[in-house]
């Protein structure tokens, strides 16, 4: 679909959240096979705060769920199951491994708050595992939208693509990066931030947004880099990793364990092609402590601030 300007506009109005209500009314109303399956997440993510005619909510039972799921695409629907990223991930992953995974079926995964944003409510909420785990699964694509109107592109590609995809949201208020269409059936990530050679940061979710802003920063200071939204992490996008293979320093941002993520894809790739030396920035292989969400940022140095100081550092 392509989206004026004024559209997206009003998705950036939304919370990520609204936004994939947004895009699940769109789909449906292009395409009644649309269905979606929540697990006690039904209320907060419509835009008119109730859900569709193919909606069903089953409450706390993501093991439920994705079995559910195998039986509406067996019945010709286009099934997306949407619950919180630690649980959809963990608590369901072998009947995601058997269903999903082994059978190959074109279901729809999307896991909301990953990352740090519910990190107030202690260690079990925190989604810091969910793309090593969803990696390791075969036929399994995962993506990770940056801004709201990038979720609903997403969506828009999940839909559109008889495979099994993981949709990994992280954040809730999300900033504006992308303020025009773009095309994800054609690029699998974007450059978002063009500021020199010294080094390129891949980022992915939510901080691609504070990895703008820490570039913005070195400019300042006179260290140009480049910001790359990665928002396919698996597969990963090479074409983007051998376009910047001639950048010497090469850094990762990422809402998730340094293992098993958006790093170890990169670092796989650069081990076997490449000769550039990695700095990988994330949660160092950690449960954290409950805390708000801006405090975790600044513990982990995935805040603005934190990404600035790190990146210097390294260089």
């Amino acid at each position: 679909m392509r989206y004026t300007e004024q559209t997206i506009n009003d998705i950036h109005r939304l919370d990520s959240r609204k936004a994939v209500g947004f895009a699940l009314e769109n789909l449906y109303n292009n395409d009644k096979r649309i269905t979606c399956v929540y697990a006690d997440v039904g209320s907060r993510f419509s835009v008119k705060g109730k859900m569709g005619p193919n909606d069903v909510e089953i409450g706390i039972a993501e093991q439920t769920l994705i079995p559910m799921l195998g039986g509406m695409y067996h019945e010709g629907y286009i099934p997306f199951g949407i619950a919180y990223a630690p649980f959809i991930t963990m608590r369901a992953a072998d009947q995601i491994r058997m269903t999903v995974g082994e059978m190959g079926l074109g279901i729809k995964l999307v896991g909301g708050s990953a990352g740090l944003v519910s990190g107030n409510l202690g260690a079990a909420s925190l989604a810091l595992d969910d793309i090593a785990a969803m990696r390791a699964i075969p036929n399994m694509t995962i993506v990770s939208p940056s801004d709201c109107f990038s979720e609903v592109k997403l969506f828009e590609y999940a839909a559109c693509h008889d495979e099994p995809v993981y949709i990994r949201l992280t954040g809730n208020t999300l900033d504006c990066i992308y303020d025009k269409d773009i095309d994800l059936n054609n690029n699998k990530s974007m450059v978002v931030f063009e500021g020199g050679t010294k080094a390129v940061i891949y980022s992915t979710g939510s901080e691609t947004y504070r990895a703008i802003k820490a570039a913005e920063v070195l400019k300042m200071k006179g260290i140009g880099v480049t910001v790359v939204d990665m928002l396919f992490l698996k597969p990963i996008d090479t074409s983007a990793l051998e376009k910047f293979s001639a950048i010497n320093t090469v850094f990762t941002v990422e809402e998730h364990n340094v293992i098993g993520g958006l790093g170890s894809a990169v670092s796989e790739y650069i081990s076997e092609n490449t000769n550039q030396t990695l700095y990988r920035i994330g949660v160092n292989d950690s449960y954290l402590y409950p805390d708000s969400y801006e405090r975790l940022l600044h513990a982990t140095c995935l805040n603005t601030d934190g990404l600035v100081e790190t990146i210097l550092e390294k260089l």
